[in-house]
């Protein structure tokens, strides 16, 4: 693992936060209420991140973007656990964070 990079970290209920430790991260993912959203980002490119939005139904929609609209990426989950496991192994650049998820790809929609 390596050191984590220059973050930001914001959502529909949180306060931004630039390079938000391990806690700050947790607490925004798992506290997360139903129709609102957190997002982790490159802090000098708003194009590299992962989002998460809860949807009405409680269901996770989580989605990351590498650089440019045709790196963008959609999943569904029924677990915060592994949204968090998702945004921790992101924030730390993990090689293999994605393989957890059937990605599909949403590029179409920008």
């Amino acid at each position: 693992m390596t050191e984590h990079r220059h973050t930001v970290l914001e959502g529909t209920r949180i306060r931004r936060t630039t390079n938000p430790d391990a806690g700050q991260v947790e607490a925004a993912v798992l506290t997360l209420a139903r129709e609102s959203s957190v997002v982790l980002s490159e802090y000098h490119d708003d194009n590299t991140y992962i989002q998460v939005w809860q949807r009405p139904d409680g269901l996770y929609q989580l989605e990351h973007r590498a650089g440019s609209p045709l790196e963008h990426f959609r999943t569904i989950t029924v677990s915060a656990d592994k949204v968090h496991a998702a945004f921790t192994a992101w924030l730390h650049e993990e090689d293999d964070w994605t393989g957890a998820f059937t990605w599909k790809t949403i590029s179409e929609l920008f």
